[in-house]
């Protein structure tokens, strides 16, 4: 259970509960990369199980573990995986007895290309399930060109919780702002944010090549870096040359400082809830045309709150260093975009209508 989700469970077992609904939360340990993340949780309400995995030939079938948890329930939501039996044994379980099962997640296939086979049986298992809870409207489009009924699908609008953000991006003066300048040693117009892990995912050896060319281009610019993970040591010597200042894990208030000072996020790697962080603190991502962004990325507009390059280096470093001299020359200027963003509050709506839909839906 990563730190992020926690608020949305918690918010959602309350909901349920006003409908005479019980919910528990079935969370495996974490494993790899998410372990070196350091942001699992621990609740009353959350039950852990140790996830048992398969690794043949370069991919990782999943095994399962949770099945135990929910075998007397009136209903599960598994995630949408071709390769998790857990997925499986729900809808086998669906079909024996009086249970239903809904699928969450992506459900289109974002953030890798997805062999014939595992989007074929993700594609059925969609057919198979009670209820589909999509992500994002990408999500929700695919479920029902997939053969699904609308009413069985709900864009769940995948949020976090802002609101300790919002009130730090409200709340930040001045004169905090010059200090964390002075601080690190930044200047206005010359100051780049990151806020997220720092893994494979996130593409961070790119981002580090393109730090080094940048530095040639313009020394002056600083990289805030709010974020820990495996591929950290990749920015080491653009830390050691006075490039990149590492924060660790950030608060909302370091986050909202790194947004006062900063003229754009960086994230060539994987655009994901990182999305929502960007629009609530009202500063633009600058990232490239990889083809592996989470669904979250539709929340963002292409020319306004997102800016992006060819998937080269040479190119996202020209887009950085381009974006940050017309920014000197706009400085002053009306900005009259709509910030909005979902809000964790809808998406506990969402998922909660999308529940009792499930439940009251005739086997």
């Amino acid at each position: 259970m990563p730190k992020y989700r926690e608020a949305f469970f918690s918010a959602l077992i309350a909901s349920l509960d006003g409908a005479d609904i019980d919910c528990r939360v079935a969370a495996a340990a974490p494993q790899q990369e998410q372990a070196e993340r350091g942001d699992a949780v621990t609740a009353d309400w959350i039950e852990t199980y140790e996830p048992k995995q398969l690794h043949v030939g370069g991919r990782t079938i999943g095994l399962g573990g949770a099945r135990r948890l929910w075998r007397h329930d009136d209903a599960v939501v598994v995630g949408h995986l071709g390769s998790s039996l857990d997925t499986y044994r729900a809808i086998y379980d669906a079909a024996r007895k009086q249970i239903r099962v809904g699928l969450w997640g992506h459900i289109k296939s974002y953030v890798n290309d997805g062999n014939p086979l595992d989007l074929a049986l993700e594609r059925w298992q969609l057919r198979r399930s009670d209820h589909v809870f999509a992500y994002t409207p990408g999500g929700y489009d695919y479920a029902i060109c997939s053969g699904v009924e609308p009413s069985r699908v709900t864009a769940v609008m995948n949020a976090t919780d802002t609101t300790r953000l919002e009130t730090a991006r409200d709340s930040i003066s001045e004169s905090q702002k010059l200090s964390f300048m002075a601080a690190h040693n930044l200047r206005l117009g010359r100051t780049l944010g990151y806020i997220g892990g720092l893994d494979s995912s996130k593409r961070i050896d790119f981002l580090a090549d393109s730090l080094e060319r940048l530095w040639a281009l313009d020394p002056d610019v600083k990289l805030i870096v709010a974020g820990t993970g495996s591929d950290a040591h990749l920015l080491d010597a653009a830390r050691a040359r006075g490039q990149v200042v590492m924060l660790g894990y950030a608060s909302a208030v370091d986050q909202a400082l790194i947004a006062g000072v900063s003229s754009a996020f960086l994230m060539p790697g994987r655009i994901g809830l990182v999305a929502v962080d960007a629009l609530v603190l009202r500063k633009p991502i600058l990232t490239t045309a990889w083809p592996y962004h989470a669904p979250e990325h539709e929340y963002l507009t292409e020319s306004a709150s997102r800016f992006t390059s060819a998937n080269n280096v040479e190119s996202y470093t020209r887009l950085v260093h381009n974006y940050l001299a017309a920014e000197q020359s706009t400085v002053g200027s009306p900005n009259n975009f709509n910030w909005g963003f979902p809000t964790i509050d809808k998406m506990v709506d969402n998922f909660a209508s999308g529940i009792v839909a499930m439940l009251e839906r005739r086997q």
